[in-house]
């Protein structure tokens, strides 16, 4: 539910203190270059006074933070998955009114197309990403985990679901930097205004340990609020040294509601 997990060595390469009023009013730390619709996560961390303050992000690919984040986990997941072919699958302007129209005739057909080539051949696994050629038209570039694949028959089954011919299939070995590769096209996506849907990819194609999210286990007391992290911080910690934990993720050290305060302030 939450974007990041329980503070330890596997985040504290980003570590750095702050006063809280000093997140909202500083020009370096605003909530420019972030989520700027984040909610905010708490939750006390069990067994102790430590308050963690997660960002809960939009998640959409028209959300210039959300993407490059989005881009990262892809990019890296792709490394476990162990592609072995690049697909290209293109559509002919002539058979369509609009770009829009060119992707919503044919995106729902390439799971068809995948279903189709399992049926031939067996397990197939991919992900796609949507690119727009300069004229504006998508096109399809896609990186495929599976046996042999004849070209041939690849395009004849695009070509009967689409009426478009062109594709190119390529084998990819061991030196193949799926990274970089999806990184070069991810990076484009928020550029296409009339859609949110740039990516899709099969149930199987990533490893299902690599896809588990962090959640709030390991936390006590969860509370969602409507405000920004920074906005939080500056309204519930004033004053208050707080320890970045990653880029809208800190950790409020002995933290104690002013409601508590105020209550064993009177004894």
């Amino acid at each position: 539910m939450v974007d990041a997990v329980l503070p330890g060595p596997a985040i504290s390469f980003f570590k750095s203190v702050y006063p809280a009023p000093y997140l909202v009013h500083s020009g370096f730390c605003c909530t420019t270059g972030t989520c700027e619709t984040a909610h905010t996560y708490t939750g006390r961390i069990i067994g102790g006074t430590d308050l963690l303050v997660c960002p809960v992000t939009c998640k959409r690919w028209s959300c210039p933070y959300c993407s490059r984040v989005k881009i990262r986990r892809l990019a890296c997941l792709c490394k476990l998955a162990g592609p072995t072919r690049l697909l290209t699958l293109t559509v002919d302007p002539a058979n369509y009114t609009s770009p829009r129209h060119a992707f919503d005739a044919t995106a729902a057909l390439v799971p068809e197309l995948i279903r189709s080539l399992r049926k031939k051949f067996g397990a197939v696994e991919y992900l796609r990403v949507t690119e727009l050629h300069k004229s504006g038209f998508p096109h399809y570039h896609m990186l495929i985990r599976s046996g042999f694949l004849p070209h041939a028959v690849v395009k004849n089954e695009w070509h009967r679901l689409t009426n478009n011919a062109i594709v190119d299939l390529r084998q990819v070995d061991g030196s193949f930097q799926s990274y970089t590769y999806l990184t070069k096209y991810l990076s484009k996506l928020h550029r296409i205004e009339w859609t949110d849907r740039h990516v899709s990819y099969s149930k199987s194609f990533f490893p299902v340990d690599a896809m588990k999210k962090p959640d709030s286990e390991g936390l006590a007391d969860g509370k969602m609020y409507k405000s920004h992290p920074f906005v939080w911080l500056a309204e519930y910690c004033p004053g208050r040294e707080v320890i970045q934990q990653g880029p809208m993720t800190f950790l409020v050290t002995d933290y104690v509601p002013d409601s508590i305060r105020k209550r064993q302030d009177d004894f």
